[in-house]
C-alpha cells in the first residue's frame, strides 16, 4: 500500500518536514556524498560501494540520478504494495498502522531469499520526510539489523540523486558470500528500476 501525500501533515510541510525515523540528531547530519562520481552518474552509471571486503561488508551504498521530480522519485519509493513488481526476492509488501499522524509507518514483508531458505516474513518501519528522506529500520523477524536511509537530493540542475545507505546483518543462515553476491545483484536493479519508473511516471504525468 502507498503511502499518499494527503496523509502527511500541512504542519509538517510548513516545517520543512522535520521528522525522521532513527535519531533526531542523526537528521541534522549533512550526507556522506565524498565517494560519489557526479560525472559517472551524469553518464547514467549506477554506483554501488560495498568496503573493503569484496564478500560481505554491513554498510553497503548506492547512487543514481534520475531526471524526475523529487515527488516522482517519492511515489515509487513510498509505493509498498508495488515493492514486489521490482524488488528481488520480496513476494509481499502491505502497510500495518501508521504513526506520528501519518509519517511513520509499520510494514510487513513476505520474502524468498534463496532457494534453500524458507519464506520468512519481517517487519520493519520507515519514517518519512517528504520528498527528502526515508529511514528504515528493523521491528521484528529473523532479519538480524536493518537500517536504511534513502536520501533525495539535488543534482546539480540535471536530474535528482537518490541515494541509498543500507546496514544489514542478515541473521540467517547464509553463506557470506552469497549475501554479498546478493547485495551486489540486488541493489543496482532496485535503484535502475526506481530510476525507470520515476522517470516513466514524469514523463506520463498524473
Amino acid at each position: 500500500m502507498r503511502i499518499p501525500n494527503s496523509r502527511l501533515p500541512t504542519a509538517c510541510r510548513l516545517l520543512a518536514w522535520s521528522t525522521w525515523l532513527l535519531a533526531c540528531t542523526a537528521d541534522a547530519q549533512a550526507p556522506d556524498l565524498g565517494w560519489i562520481d557526479l560525472d559517472r552518474l551524469r553518464a547514467g552509471d549506477i554506483l554501488f560501494d560495498f568496503g573493503e571486503d569484496p564478500r560481505f561488508r554491513e554498510l553497503v551504498r548506492a547512487a543514481v540520478i534520475i531526471d524526475a521530480d523529487p515527488e516522482d522519485i517519492w511515489e515509487i519509493l513510498t509505493d509498498c504494495g508495488r515493492a514486489p513488481e521490482y524488488v528481488p526476492h520480496v513476494e509481499s509488501c502491505e502497510l500495518l498502522e501508521t504513526r506520528d499522524d501519518g509519517l511513520t509507518g509499520i510494514f510487513r514483508q513476505e520474502v524468498k531469499y534463496l532457494w534453500f531458505l524458507p519464506r520468512f516474513e519481517h517487519t520493519f518501519s520507515m519514517r518519512f520526510r517528504p520528498h527528502e528522506r526515508i529511514d528504515v529500520e528493523r521491528v521484528s523477524g529473523p532479519i538480524e539489523h536493518l537500517k536504511g536511509v534513502w536520501q533525495i537530493l539535488p543534482a546539480g540542475g540535471q536530474g535528482t540523486l537518490l541515494v541509498y545507505d543500507l546496514e544489514l546483518r542478515p541473521g540467517l543462515p547464509v553463506p557470506r558470500f552469497l549475501v554479498g553476491a546478493s547485495l551486489r545483484r540486488d541493489i543496482p536493479t532496485i535503484l535502475a528500476e526506481v530510476r525507470d519508473r520515476a522517470e516513466a511516471l514524469r514523463q506520463n504525468g498524473p
